[in-house]
C-alpha cells in the first residue's frame, strides 16, 4: 500500500486542479482515487488560489526530507506547474522562458545548415525518377496498408517487440504487465489525427489506440510498437509505477503531465526504443515481415538507409514550431517553409500545424526532438542495454542530460 505525506498529496491535487482548467494537461492518473474524488466534486479553484498553492509547495519541498536528487526533481515539477497557472493568469512572459519553466531545457532552433544536409540526405536515401515529393509520395502509395490490417499487424509488430523487450530487459517486467489495442473512429476531421497514442491505466496495463484512417505504412510498425509499447511508453511507465511509485513510494510518479520535464525524458525514451532493440539494418529485415505487396523497392540496404534519415524529420517538425510559436509565421509561410523540403506530405503538415496551434499540445511539438537529442549526446544513437536500463529505471530531468 503507497502511503503519501500531505505534502505529496497537495502536490497531486493541484496537478488535478490545474487539468479542470487546462483540458489534457494530466496525460494519465493512477494516484490514489480519493483525491481525484475530491477535486470532481469541488468548484473550480480559481487561478489565483492555484498560483499560492504552487508557490507554498515550493517553499515546503526543502522540509520534506527528501535526498537532493529527488527534492530538485519536485521543484521543477513544481515550477512547471506553477508556470503553467501563470500563463492561464495571462503572463507576459516570454515563450523561451516559459519553455525554460516548464521543461527545463532551453529552447534554440534546429541549425538551418543541418536541416539542408538532412535534405542531402533523403535524396540518397530515396533514390529514383522525378523530385524527392514525387519518390516519396510513390512509396507512400505502394507502402499504405489497408485499414483492416493495421489492427493485426501492429499486434504482430508488438508481438516482436515484446520478445525482444523480454530478451534485453526480461528480468525487469512484471507478469502481470499487459497491452490493450484498440481501434479508434474519426468523429471530427477538423481535429489532429494521431496515427498512435499509448494512455497509461495503471496496474501495469497500458492501452493503445490505433487510427486506422490515418495513413498507416508497413515501414512504421515496428518503430511504432517499440515506442509506444516496448520498450517504451508502456515499459516505462509500467516501471516508474513499480519500482518509483509502488516500491518508494514516489508519489511524482503517479501522474503524467503533458507540460512537464518528465514528458522530454518519456518522448527521448520512446523515440530511441526501437534503436535499444535493433540496427537500422535489423529494423529494416524485421520490418519486412509486414510488407503486403513486396515490390522491388524493398530492399534491405535502402530500407535501412531510409530508417536513418527518418529519425530526423523532427528536426522540420521542431523547427516549424519554432517559426510558429517564436518567430510568428503566417501559417502560408510555414506551409511553404514545410514543403520546400519534399519531405513531409501535404497532409501531414496540416495534421502537423494543427498540434502546434492546439493549446494542449503546442508545445510539445519541441519534446520529441529534445527528448532523443538529449539522450543520444549522451548515450549514443543506438543506447546500450545497461544505458537504456538505466533511464528506464531512474527518474532524470533534461538538465541532467545538458
Amino acid at each position: 500500500m503507497v502511503k503519501i505525506s500531505k505534502f505529496g498529496e497537495d502536490f497531486l491535487l493541484l496537478a488535478l486542479r490545474i487539468d479542470k482548467h487546462i483540458e489534457g494537461y494530466v496525460d494519465f492518473y493512477i494516484g490514489p482515487e480519493k483525491l481525484r474524488q475530491i477535486v470532481d466534486s469541488e468548484s473550480l479553484a480559481s487561478p489565483n488560489t492555484l498560483y499560492n498553492d504552487s508557490n507554498n509547495l515550493i517553499k515546503q519541498v526543502g522540509a520534506q526530507g527528501y535526498d537532493k536528487e529527488r527534492e530538485r526533481y519536485i521543484e521543477k515539477l513544481l515550477v512547471a506547474m506553477k508556470t503553467s497557472i501563470e500563463i492561464l493568469n495571462g503572463s507576459d512572459l516570454p515563450i523561451k522562458d516559459r519553455f525554460k519553466n516548464l521543461y527545463d531545457v532551453d529552447l534554440q532552433p534546429a541549425k538551418e545548415a543541418e536541416l539542408d544536409k538532412l535534405k542531402e540526405e533523403f535524396e540518397a536515401a530515396y533514390e529514383g525518377a522525378g523530385s524527392l515529393e514525387e519518390r516519396m509520395n510513390k512509396l507512400r502509395i505502394t507502402r499504405k496498408v489497408p485499414e483492416a490490417k493495421v489492427y493485426p499487424l501492429f499486434k504482430k509488430a508488438l508481438s516482436i517487440t515484446r520478445m525482444k523487450t523480454k530478451e534485453l530487459f526480461g528480468d525487469l517486467l512484471p507478469n502481470k504487465e499487459r497491452i490493450l489495442i484498440e481501434l479508434v473512429k474519426e468523429d471530427n476531421n477538423s481535429e489532429a489525427k494521431w496515427a498512435y497514442y499509448e494512455w497509461y491505466i495503471g496496474n501495469f496495463r497500458s492501452c493503445i489506440e490505433l487510427n486506422p484512417k490515418y495513413n498507416m505504412y508497413w515501414t512504421a510498425f515496428l518503430s511504432a510498437a517499440a515506442h509506444e509499447g516496448y520498450p517504451g511508453h508502456h515499459m516505462n511507465f509500467v516501471l516508474n509505477e513499480q519500482k518509483l511509485y509502488k516500491e518508494l513510494n514516489h508519489f511524482e510518479h503517479s501522474i503524467l503531465l503533458l507540460k512537464s520535464p518528465k514528458l522530454v525524458i518519456c518522448e527521448g525514451i520512446a523515440d530511441l526504443a526501437v534503436n535499444a532493440l535493433y540496427s537500422y539494418r535489423e529494423q529494416a529485415e524485421i520490418s519486412l515481415q509486414f510488407c503486403l505487396n513486396g515490390t522491388k523497392e524493398d530492399i534491405i540496404e535502402n530500407l535501412a538507409m531510409q530508417n536513418t534519415v527518418k529519425a530526423k524529420r523532427s528536426l522540420i517538425w521542431y523547427n516549424i514550431a519554432y517559426h510558429a510559436l517564436i518567430d510568428e509565421w503566417s501559417e502560408k509561410k510555414l506551409i511553404q517553409y514545410a514543403t520546400n523540403f519534399e519531405i513531409l506530405s501535404q497532409k501531414n503538415i496540416k495534421n502537423i500545424l494543427k498540434l502546434i496551434f492546439d493549446p494542449a499540445h503546442s508545445t510539445t511539438a519541441f519534446v520529441y526532438n529534445l527528448g532523443s537529442r538529449l539522450i543520444m549526446n549522451k548515450y549514443g544513437e543506438f543506447p546500450s542495454v545497461k544505458n537504456f536500463r538505466n533511464i528506464l529505471l531512474n527518474p532524470f530531468l533534461p538538465s541532467d542530460f545538458v
